[in-house]
């Protein structure tokens, strides 16, 4: 059993859809076939898709509240796993200066170079 409790509803979800699909090949063979079981697979597609839909929805919810990043993720990601503050901020103190001032960041941006290179020249003929 407890094996079964690390299962996400993602996951599950994912499984159910894989087997609508199954469910729906059986489903156009068994009323293909004229087959009297084809009610009972009708109804198991019916169950298994409203499963599907639930499991998915459960796995939206449990990543949200799992989220403390303060970032949104979209909600059509299923994968996505929510980023921790600890590691958002050590990637910015890794790989991304901070910088005090912005407006002087934005200065050296905003300046052209001045004239172009004779390489750049030559690359523009």
């Amino acid at each position: 059993m407890k094996a079964l409790r690390n299962v996400s509803a993602t996951n599950v979800a994912y499984v159910c859809f894989l087997l609508v699909f199954v469910s729906l090949g059986m489903l156009v063979y068994a009323l293909a076939a004229g087959s009297a079981a084809a009610g009972i697979i009708g109804a198991v597609l019916v169950a298994l898709t409203v499963l599907m839909i639930a499991g998915f929805r459960v796995g939206v919810r449990t990543r949200a509240a799992s989220n403390d990043s303060g970032i949104d993720i979209p909600g059509e990601n299923i994968w996505a796993r929510p980023l921790r503050r600890e590691q958002i901020d050590r990637y910015l103190q890794n790989y991304r200066a901070v910088r005090e001032n912005h407006e002087e960041l934005l200065q050296a941006i905003a300046v052209p170079l001045g004239r172009p290179t004779v390489v750049e020249d030559r690359r523009a003929a």
